[in-house]
């Protein structure tokens, strides 16, 4: 080989290695770029939020639009008003002249304030007695809910329960809003004790909802990480239609699986393509409901590769999907049979689509297409059993967990754990069906202090 040769080998293997360092270079490029609008990655590991489309339209001007039906509130009853003050005119505002009743109703405006101690103290004498026989004193003993409540009674530890697990507030918080507010000087220890109450209290309608799970037909389940005390945590949220349960564990394993729902259960899951999912599937025989939201975001993704030919087969995908959920949304403008007939062919277009001129070099196209060949029953189980298509209910459902764990940077004990999972399965619950946060921990307070059954969440 002479030298010329030699300078030609030498050169390709320069330009060989080149384009390793290049396409190193653009699949870095590309993972930087994944976010919240094209990954499964929650919007608050976004550096940068995605830009927002350009929106065309001419911004609407702040305030009620024209045409639209105006929302006021709805007045309070007349059992919840304490006093009424009649305004009167003596003469004519303008030319002061005599006036005269028109006879009808007068017009009714209402204000809501704050009286100056919005609270009672009652004080407990406890009389003393000396027996003779017994040669010792006794005092008349508290009532059971004062002795096992303390300094708040059940309605302000029940407020206590709804500023910590709803507003989010932490213990110094409260003791600020406590004395500012009310005057009402405590520690912070006793707040935390007055947590513990509510978390036991709160234990019963836990326990019920959970013994639930198993016996539903369909729900969502998800995940989401957190710590305790610097140790991994998992979140564990699992959402049928009229209720709520969290659950938080160590595993992100399959066998919180099956410790939840059990080896037998028959029902469907709606979840994202996690491996535990998988697994447990696979092992008990249960139907899943792959998540097409994930799905979409992924093929997003791949549209916005800087490869033609990847971006291409990214559109593509990405159009056929966009004509099933077109349709799958005229379900009330079409006849049924009409209806399951377009989504079957939407569901042949799009397993075609996912291998047409599939770019076999491009791992994550790959992926998906082989995902959709394997998975294509998981993946379209919603069209015959009338299922949602999006796991959506339960990424809604998660969305206050991870707002406390930014607000809290997680747990620090057990017990702590175990009052988180309950107080938001409460208000996750109370939200599904309607009722009111604060009456439902008085109901279950006043259950616990009394010894009685807890309330029933969920509505017969």
């Amino acid at each position: 080989m002479d030298a010329k040769d030699r300078r030609i080998a030498q050169l390709e293997r320069r330009v060989s290695e080149l384009e390793a360092l290049f396409q190193g270079a653009l699949d870095e490029i590309a993972r930087l770029k994944k976010n919240s609008s094209n990954s499964s990655k929650p919007p608050s590991s976004d550096i940068v939020k995605p830009p927002k489309p350009k929106d065309r339209r001419r911004k609407k001007k702040i305030g009620g639009q024209k045409g639209h039906k105006q929302n006021l509130r709805t007045p309070f009853p007349e059992d919840q008003i304490d006093k009424t003050i009649e305004l009167k005119l003596e003469s004519c505002p303008k030319c002061n002249g005599k006036l005269a009743l028109t006879g009808k109703e007068p017009k009714k405006h209402q204000q809501v304030e704050l009286v100056a101690k919005p609270f009672i103290v009652t004080e407990y004498h406890q009389t003393e007695y000396w027996c003779a026989h017994c040669q010792c004193h006794h005092n008349a003993p508290l009532p059971a809910e004062v002795k096992k409540l303390g300094l708040f009674g059940n309605n302000l530890t029940a407020l206590t329960a709804h500023l910590k697990g709803r507003c989010h507030m932490s213990f110094t918080t409260m003791q600020c809003f406590y004395a500012d507010a009310f005057g009402l000087k405590v520690s912070t220890g006793y707040l935390t004790k007055q947590i513990r109450r509510t978390s036991e209290a709160l234990k019963g309608v836990y326990e019920k909802l959970v013994e639930q799970l198993p016996k539903e037909e369909h729900l969502h389940c998800d995940e989401t990480g957190g710590k305790e005390n610097g140790k991994r945590r998992w979140t564990w949220c699992f959402c049928p239609k009229t209720f709520t349960v969290f659950h938080i564990d160590p595993s992100r394993s399959s066998d919180v699986l099956k410790a939840m729902l059990g080896e037998n259960f028959a029902g469907r899951i709606s979840c994202d393509f996690f491996s535990a999912y998988q697994k447990y599937s696979k092992k008990y025989e249960v139907g899943l409901q792959l998540c097409w939201a994930h799905l979409i975001r992924e093929v997003k993704y791949i549209s916005e590769s800087k490869t033609k030919k990847v971006s291409n087969y990214g559109n593509r995908l990405l159009e056929s999907i966009r004509a099933m959920f077109k349709t799958y949304h005229r379900k009330d403008d079409l006849q049924e049979w009409n209806w399951f007939r377009r989504m079957k062919e939407h569901q042949r277009s799009i397993v075609k689509a996912a291998w047409h001129r599939l770019p076999k070099d491009d791992k994550d196209a790959w992926n998906i297409a082989v995902r959709l060949w394997d998975e294509e029953e998981s993946y379209f189980r919603f069209i015959k059993e009338a299922l949602p298509p999006t796991n959506n209910l339960c990424e809604q459902s998660i969305r206050r967990v991870v707002l406390n764990r930014k607000i809290t940077q997680g747990t620090r004990s057990e017990w702590g754990n175990r009052w988180w999972e309950r107080i938001w399965t409460v208000l996750a619950t109370c939200q599904q069906q309607g009722k009111n946060v604060m009456d439902c921990l008085k109901s279950c307070m006043n259950a616990w202090i009394h010894g009685l059954a807890p309330p029933a969440l969920m509505k017969d």
